[in-house]
């Protein structure tokens, strides 16, 4: 056992106490993780580049711009 404090009796409980969720409310709970995982993973880039861009850049260096970003 990793955790001896829980013991079995307590992982057992825990289970019973759950609630039951309909099959509507399952489906809507994947809908929205769904919408999640879509936000993350189209949101991130374009978040850091915006964040970059609007704090600028480093002293010394040329300010960024969207053609720096196109030719790398």
């Amino acid at each position: 056992i990793l955790f001896p404090v829980l013991g079995s009796v307590g992982l057992t409980t825990a289970g019973r106490h759950m609630a039951k969720l309909s099959k509507e409310s399952k489906q809507r709970l994947q809908q929205l993780f769904q919408c999640g995982q879509f936000v993350v993973r189209w949101g991130f880039i374009p978040t850091v580049l915006y964040l970059g861009f609007k704090r600028g850049a480093d002293p010394g260096m040329p300010e960024p711009n969207l053609l720096s970003l196109l030719w790398g």
